[in-house]
């Protein structure tokens, strides 16, 4: 919730309820009424893994879509590298089911 608030004052957007999910093949999803999901198995990823969940959605709030300007907004809002974060959910993403079968 911390991460949600701080990228929707990043983006100057209204911070919506943070809803949280056991997708199977999401990490976040951002509704069109502006409700945010976030996987909860990401609390076992690394911090700037999570983020760049959190912002990526919150980038959605602005640009509904994967435009030049949403991925402007989300370079803009997250501190890290989107790039290096995405590799991690790659290489390590399915692992966080692990703990739970």
């Amino acid at each position: 919730a911390a991460d949600l608030a701080e990228y929707c004052e990043r983006a100057a957007q209204p911070c919506p309820a943070l809803g949280l999910s056991s997708a199977q093949r999401r990490w976040g999803s951002c509704a069109h009424d502006g409700t945010i999901r976030i996987n909860w198995r990401l609390i076992m990823a690394p911090d700037p893994v999570r983020r760049s969940v959190v912002a990526h959605e919150v980038a959605h709030l602005v640009h509904f879509d994967h435009s030049p300007a949403f991925h402007h907004v989300l370079k803009t809002i997250f501190e890290g590298s989107i790039h290096e974060a995405n590799r991690w959910l790659k290489a390590h993403g399915r692992s966080l089911y692990v703990p739970f079968g």
